[in-house]
């Protein structure tokens, strides 16, 4: 006699991997919004990263539906990786703590996942500003991150980063490759991993909101200026590392937009916590561009002009 159908034997099961360090304020409503996913077909792994507050009770009032892994504080990174050392499942999802999942987000992701080719699906997000447990979502401030690009990923994000890691879902096997997440940084990591993955492997996305994003002066990538220059030193390391002339071509590029981010910051008064950063941004820009600086700065300017002008009429 054959074993009852279960959902898992053919869709396959999705760890869900949410790292959180004090935040029992929040970490509750993004639970939840992993345990009530119409996708049938799921492990939460919570990794508690030293918590001091009441985090750690406000987890294990979900009992069995959690499976909870305590580390000692190493940031976000380290806890992510710990997660992915307990998962089961061969696609993995990750949530934030403070951010929110809309019930359907796995269900219109996996099927994407049936192309081989793919090895990461994302979507778009809904930015939110401080929302309460049971504020209405018509309540909340909020609007969509950049647009996202399907085709030839790893060349999208030469531009920014569209890819919000809340929605993510990716293959195991992809994570495996690069070795997980750089621990180098306690910001932008999550960047330097997709670009990784991009080099290798095909994007998908859902053409619609799938989460909602907190924006909030406690969250780790707030400090705009000191983001950007995370992402320098990580990209710059990763430079250094590479052999292959067109993946170094890639990141030279790459790196010089995130200088004349890091400018654009400098000047708006939103990089205060970076010291020098404009000698910075000029001292990065000039040494990745060469010969090529004024034809990459008006690229540079005509991408942020249709960014803008996409933004304003979408």
């Amino acid at each position: 006699m054959s074993a009852p159908y279960h959902p898992c034997d053919h869709q396959g099961l999705v760890s869900v991997i949410l790292a959180v360090h004090n935040r029992e304020d929040s970490v509750g409503r993004a639970i939840k919004s992993v345990l009530t996913q119409t996708y049938p077909c799921v492990e939460l792994i919570v990794v508690d990263d030293g918590s001091t507050d009441g985090t750690r009770s406000v987890v294990e009032r979900f009992n069995a539906g959690v499976k909870l892994v305590s580390l000692p504080h190493a940031g976000v990174y380290a806890a992510r990786n710990a997660g992915l050392r307990h998962a089961r499942g061969k696609l993995i999802a990750f949530i934030d703590s403070d951010d929110a999942w809309f019930s359907d987000k796995l269900a219109a992701q996996v099927p994407l996942m049936n192309r081989p080719e793919i090895g990461l699906v994302f979507a778009d997000v809904v930015h939110v500003t401080a929302p309460r447990e049971q504020a209405p979502r018509t309540g909340l401030t909020s609007f969509c991150v950049a647009p996202p690009r399907r085709d030839e990923a790893v060349r999208g994000l030469l531009w920014c980063n569209f890819v919000p890691t809340s929605t993510v879902l990716v293959r195991r096997r992809c994570l495996d490759v690069i070795g997980g997440f750089s621990e180098a940084s306690e910001v932008s990591a999550d960047y330097l991993a997709w670009f990784r993955i991009a080099l290798r492997d095909e994007f998908d996305y859902v053409e619609r909101p799938l989460a909602e994003y907190t924006i909030h002066s406690g969250g780790i990538s707030f400090d705009l200026g000191v983001a950007l220059s995370a992402r320098i030193a990580l990209f710059s390391a990763e430079l250094a590392q590479t052999d292959d002339p067109k993946t170094g071509a890639m990141l030279r590029r790459l790196i010089f937009n995130l200088s004349l981010h890091l400018a654009l910051a400098a000047v708006r008064g939103r990089a205060g916590n970076v010291r020098h950063p404009l000698p910075l941004a000029w001292r990065t820009a000039r040494n990745t561009a060469e010969l090529k600086f004024a034809q990459w700065t008006i690229a540079f300017a005509a991408n942020q002009l249709r960014t803008r002008v996409r933004r304003l009429f979408s």
